[in-house]
């Protein structure tokens, strides 16, 4: 198929707004991804791409700040650190945490107001509430205040 993109991206379960800051040595670029939504930061023009390997390579690190709780982001590292977050599930370092789909998109295309079909194979993770420590935190604060 002419019309192909694989995507990496970041799938938030989490309920709450969060915003995605890869790292790489050159540069960064965030964006908000909405609850049940996935945010896409990486394009190429390829169906092969390997998720796991190139953004193991690419990237440096990942901060994610969760709405209500800048003060306690998701901090990823390729040397594996993580901060608040299951350190088992670094997208750097498990390459089970990589999932992928595909889909058809209208995309912008070549000639002036037009847009053609693409197909997209989207290769992401999840970032879930259950896995944030901070949120199972104020979770469990909720429920027993007293403790």
């Amino acid at each position: 198929m002419d019309n192909e993109l694989s995507y990496i991206s970041i799938r938030n379960d989490t309920g709450i707004p969060i915003y995605a800051l890869p790292y790489t040595a050159e540069y960064t670029s965030g964006e908000w991804i909405q609850p049940g939504f996935t945010g896409e930061f990486y394009s190429i023009n390829s169906d092969c791409l390997d998720a796991f390997d190139y953004f193991s390579f690419y990237y440096d690190s990942l901060i994610v700040y969760i709405k209500d709780y800048d003060d306690k982001p998701v901090k990823f590292y390729k040397n594996g650190k993580t901060v608040n977050y299951d350190p088992t599930l670094n997208p750097f370092t498990n390459r089970d945490m990589w999932l992928s789909q595909e889909f058809e998109q209208d995309l912008p295309g070549t000639g002036l107001e037009s847009t053609e079909r693409t197909h997209i194979l989207e290769h992401f993770f999840s970032i879930e509430s259950e896995n944030v420590k901070s949120l199972g935190d104020t979770l469990h604060f909720r429920l027993n205040p007293a403790s």
